[in-house]
C-alpha cells in the first residue's frame, strides 16, 4: 500500500488473468498477482483493447519482440480501480483510455500516467474509446500542414486510412480524393468526407488522380504500406508538394529519390515515434472524439469477449475481407476462459 494514494474496494488478494505470446500463433493463458501501481501509474480494470497490427505480428512471429510478448496489448480502456500516491488528478472509478505499451490483454493492466486520459463518465460501449490509433492520426496531421485550397489524396481505407479521413480539415480542401481497391471501404470514405474516390483495381490510380484534379496535387497520405505504392504516390504529386508515409512497410524497397529530388518533395515519416509528446496526442484524439470528429461507431468490424481471445487473434490473423478493426471487450466481473 505504500505507493498507493487510492484504491477501490477490490480484494487485496486479487488475481488478473492475462496472457503472453509464447510461441508462433500460441497463446498462454495465466493468473498471477495484480501488481499495484508506481507512484506515478494507475491499475486500470480493463474494460476493452484493441487488436494491432504489431499484435498479430508479434502473435505470429514469437521472436518479433519478446519483452512486449510476454505482456502484449497496448490499446486499453477501462476503469481506474487504484493510483499512485503521485497522481492528483485521476480518481478510482473514473473511465480513462490508455496507450501504455504492454500489458493491456489482461483483466487488469498498470499504466504510466503519462499514457492515459479521461473519457467521458457515461462511456457504456468502451470499445469505440480506444484512442491510440487516433493519437497517432492526430500526430501525423499536426506534421502535415494542410493549407488552404490543397488538393489531397488518401491512398488506402483501411482501418487507419479511414481515421485520417474523418480528422482531415475537409472544409477548406479543394479536392480530397480516396483510394482504396474495395468499394465497401470506399463508400465509408465518402460518407467520412471524401469527394472523390477511385477503385485502383478497376483504373490507373495515377491517371484517375490528374484527371480530378486537372493537375498533379499537393498531398498525398500513403495509408496502406503496400508495396509499389510510394512510387504510385510519387507520381501524383506536383512540384514542392507532401508526401506522407504512414503505413507501415514491412518489406524494404527501391523508392523514387530521383524523382523526389527533381521534384523537390517534402517527404515525412509520420510514425508515433516522430511525436514531440504522443501524450499530447492522446490527450487530443479524446477531445477530437469527444466532439464527434472521429466515430468509430462504423469501424469497429469485429468484436471479441476477453474470454474467446485465442479465436480473435487467429481470425484476425487471417484478416478476413470484412475486417477494418477488432476489439477484444472485457464486460464480465468474473471471467472463464475455455
Amino acid at each position: 500500500m505504500g505507493n498507493i494514494s487510492e484504491r477501490s474496494a477490490m480484494p487485496d488478494n486479487e488475481e488478473t488473468t492475462c496472457i503472453s505470446f509464447n510461441d508462433n500463433r500460441e497463446i498462454a493463458i495465466t493468473e498471477r498477482k495484480i501488481n499495484d501501481p508506481g507512484e506515478n501509474q494507475v491499475l486500470v480494470r480493463m474494460k476493452a483493447c484493441g487488436i494491432c497490427k504489431y499484435d498479430i505480428k508479434c502473435y505470429k512471429d514469437s521472436g518479433t519482440d519478446p519483452a512486449y510478448n510476454a505482456k502484449p496489448g497496448h490499446e486499453g480502456v477501462g476503469i481506474v480501480e487504484a493510483v499512485g500516491i503521485n497522481v492528483k488528478d485521476i480518481k478510482p472509478g473514473e473511465k480513462v483510455t490508455s496507450d501504455s505499451f504492454g500489458g493491456a490483454f489482461a483483466d487488469y493492466f498498470v499504466a504510466d500516467l503519462d499514457t492515459v486520459v479521461k473519457i467521458p463518465e457515461d462511456v457504456e460501449e468502451y470499445e469505440f474509446w480506444v484512442a491510440e490509433p487516433v493519437a497517432c492520426v492526430v500526430s501525423s496531421l499536426r506534421y502535415l500542414r494542410i493549407e488552404p485550397g490543397d488538393d489531397v489524396v488518401v491512398i488506402g481505407c483501411g482501418y487507419m486510412g479511414l481515421l485520417i479521413i474523418q480528422g482531415l480539415p475537409k472544409d477548406f480542401i479543394h479536392n480530397l480524393t480516396a483510394i482504396d481497391i474495395d468499394d465497401n471501404r470506399l463508400s465509408m470514405a465518402k460518407k467520412f468526407g471524401a469527394n472523390r474516390i477511385v477503385n485502383s483495381r478497376d483504373e490507373d490510380a495515377v491517371h484517375a488522380v490528374l484527371g480530378i484534379s486537372k493537375n498533379k496535387v499537393d498531398v498525398v497520405i500513403e495509408a496502406v504500406g503496400a508495396k509499389g505504392v510510394i512510387k504510385q504516390a510519387t507520381g501524383m504529386l506536383k512540384n514542392g508538394a507532401r508526401l506522407c508515409i504512414f503505413g507501415h512497410h514491412a518489406e524494404d524497397e527501391v523508392i523514387p529519390t530521383g524523382e523526389w529530388h527533381m521534384k523537390g518533395l517534402q517527404v515525412l515519416n509520420t510514425t508515433p515515434y516522430m511525436s514531440k509528446n504522443f501524450h499530447k496526442d492522446l490527450i487530443d484524439a479524446v477531445k477530437l472524439m469527444e466532439k464527434g470528429v472521429f466515430d468509430q461507431s462504423e469501424l469497429i468490424s469485429h468484436t471479441y469477449s476477453f474470454t474467446d481471445i485465442k479465436r480473435a487473434m487467429e481470425e484476425v490473423a487471417e484478416n478476413p475481407s470484412d475486417l477494418i478493426k477488432a476489439v477484444v471487450t472485457n464486460y464480465r466481473d468474473k471471467l472463464s476462459f475455455g
